[in-house]
């Protein structure tokens, strides 16, 4: 039943298409083309698709209750009423990709915007609920841009979706105002790629759910996004589970687009991590292409109150982006960490440098850093690198010079150690021990490229299990790997496809092999791996990528005549190691946490191999690793399973 219309301009197009809904006009009310209580989706879709150029949802005597709506039409202008909620059905919203407004199929000239006090909210705990049976998903979004042209949105409140609050890919020309982004899954906001978007007086807090839990979170899929003129005004990040703002260019490389990134006067504050997180390429692409360039600039900005650094940058180098902080002040009394300022290299093998700072301010406690900076033996701070720093401790104050500070590591590229692993000879290898009644576990789960090694000891007939999920569904195929299968001589065994979910191979053999299943993911996959009555490990020469894990377990050969082992352990996100040797003792471990840390060990040499254990308490989410020294980097989860040398 329709009420009263409390929303402007619309009273009259309402009495005259009321009975005409069909018909296009000016301005409609939604109401005119139906409200039910209990679930209002095709009158909303409808009102969106008449060829109205303003659809105002009005104020009913309940909320609005909707399934995943679209805005395809352009030159559309939609306005929730003062007072209206917008509200996701409960239960619903099972695809992974269900969105609550989802504009895109290439329109333009786009405005959603509230009046007073008008509310998109979506069901997160519905979401998180395990009796709910919902599949894990980071992308139910309450708002996402894709694709679309000159679009505004502003003046509402944007609540506890299933993903981000604001989702935006390859849209040019956004603007974002005026709005609150509260208790998301993911992200208060993801932009993905954009051009032309301005972001002013936007509040993104209590985000709490799923890595990486920040208030805005600017981390591109590919080379091909973008960041152009992107401008963040009188913005706040505040109480979210990880960073404020967290910049994450890991695929961002010289053939990436130049950004042009600026922060005005914001705020993130209250943070469980990092105010400003900014990690600005993956090392491996760096190392190929260079990192990306242009600019991100903070003005005026303040960063307090965090639960870890200040400000935390990685993998930065020149030539590359210019990175300036101006007037901005860093305020780390209270927070955990030992330094405001947090500079690390340790992924990436390069200098550091291009860091400006201009006219800003750090507080800090007594004892505690204002700056510190960490890499591997050798790696230093280089050029255009510089800034003078007023810092308030203990009641005085302190000028602190980063040219001076950049004095202290200067590059010495002849100390520099590359980290080196011990070639694998897969004629020389067996079964460490009885395989007969292994029932094989399965591997964690990995997101890149993998070998799988399988030492079989006998004739016969091996069941070879995958398993895998998908971080993406929309628009992926069912293919979820593509593996090559070798054997010890690297004879081409063919290839063939891994279906998603689950998926047995069947290896027949004519006696004791060594065979390789080199997987290529597919479709966003993420895949792990198991084998029955057979040894199998995954191959750790070079970095190993692992998604997800808990009490992780890896068991490896040490070599009866090694002197030497070393773990290279490379978090994306925090994660915790222990390396533990053949007598159960732990000789090595890494807190819980986001740095990059090398694991050497020196041995007495011994009669027989042995097995050592390489543990992760807790994966975050993304890390690899690499087995190094004169170790055999063959990790298996089985301890019966252990892969070693004749």
């Amino acid at each position: 039943m329709n009420r009263k219309m409390k929303s402007k301009g619309c009273f009259f197009a309402a009495a005259v298409f009321g009975m005409l809904p069909a018909l296009a006009a000016d301005c409609i009310n939604a109401s005119s083309f139906g409200w039910n209580a209990d679930d209002s989706t095709a009158a909303l879709q409808a009102a969106f698709d008449s060829g109205a150029k303003k659809v105002v949802i009005d104020r009913q005597i309940g909320d609005w209750i909707s399934r995943p709506l679209f805005i395809t039409n352009s030159n559309i202008e939609v306005v929730i009423a003062d007072g209206v909620t917008l509200k996701a059905k409960r239960g619903e919203f099972y695809g992974r990709h269900d969105c609550l407004v989802r504009i895109t199929g290439g329109a333009s000239n786009i405005v959603l915007r509230g009046e007073g006090n008008a509310v998109l909210k979506m069901n997160k705990s519905d979401y998180h609920d395990p009796k709910q049976k919902y599949a894990h998903s980071e992308w139910r979004h309450a708002v996402s841009l894709l694709d679309a042209k000159n679009v505004t949105v502003r003046d509402l409140t944007i609540l506890s979706s299933g993903g981000d609050g604001v989702y935006v890919r390859g849209t040019k020309g956004v603007l974002l105002e005026n709005l609150v982004l509260k208790d998301h899954h993911r992200q208060g906001m993801s932009p993905i790629s954009a051009s032309d978007m301005v972001v002013r007086n936007c509040a993104f807090n209590d985000t709490f759910g799923t890595p990486p839990q920040c208030g805005i979170d600017m981390e591109p899929n590919s080379p091909n996004n973008c960041y152009v003129n992107v401008v963040y005004e009188d913005c706040v990040f505040n109480s979210n589970a990880s960073h404020g703002i967290d910049l994450f260019f890991g695929h961002f490389t010289t053939r990436t687009k130049p950004v042009s990134i600026t922060f005005r006067r914001c705020k993130a504050y209250g943070n469980r991590n990092s105010g400003v997180s900014f990690m600005t390429g993956a090392p491996r692409l760096l190392a190929k292409y260079g990192q990306v360039k242009g600019f991100v600039r903070f003005e005026d900005c303040e960063f307090s109150g965090n639960g870890a650094e200040a400000l935390k940058i990685m993998n930065y180098t020149v030539p590359g982006m210019d990175i300036i902080f101006a007037d901005c002040i860093f305020d780390a009394r209270g927070s955990k960490a030992e330094s405001a300022i947090m500079l690390s290299n340790n992924r990436h093998q390069e200098d550091f440098g291009g860091l400006v700072f201009e006219r800003c301010t750090v507080k800090i406690d007594k004892n505690k850093k204002v700056c510190a900076f960490e890499a591997p033996v050798g790696i230093g701070i280089g050029e255009k690198f510089c800034g003078v720093i007023k810092v308030e401790r203990d009641g005085k104050e302190e000028l602190f010079d980063m040219e001076k500070f950049a004095a202290k590591y200067v590059p010495q590229p002849e100390k520099v150690v590359r980290f080196k692993s011990a070639e694998v000879d897969f004629r020389k290898l067996k079964a460490a021990g009885d395989t007969r009644n292994v029932k094989g576990k399965f591997t964690p789960f990995v997101r890149k490229p993998f070998v799988y090694v399988v030492a079989v000891p006998r004739e016969g007939e091996y069941k070879v299990r995958f398993n895998s999920n998908r971080l993406r569904t929309a628009g992926m195929g069912n293919v979820a790997a593509v593996v090559q299968l070798l054997d010890m001589a690297g004879t081409d065994l063919g290839k063939f496809d891994v279906p998603a979910g689950d998926f047995e191979y069947t290896l027949k053999t004519y006696g004791a092999n060594v065979y390789r299943f080199e997987v290529s993911q597919r479709n966003m996959a993420v895949v792990r791996m198991a084998c029955d009555g057979a040894a199998g490990a995954l191959q750790a020469d070079a970095p190993v990528r692992l998604y997800k894990g808990r009490n992780e377990v890896f068991n490896f050969c040490v070599p009866a005549r090694a002197e030497f082992v070393s773990v290279n352990v490379v978090p994306m996100e925090n994660v915790s190691a222990e390396l533990i040797d053949a007598t159960g003792k732990v000789v090595r471990s890494m807190p819980y946490q986001g740095a990059t840390v090398v694991f050497e060990v020196k041995r007495q040499k011994t009669e027989c191999d042995e097995i050592w254990k390489l543990r992760f308490p807790m994966i975050q989410e993304d890390m690899a690793f690499q087995i190094g020294g004169e170790a055999l980097p063959l990790v298996s989860v089985d301890e019966e399973g252990v892969v070693g040398g004749k």
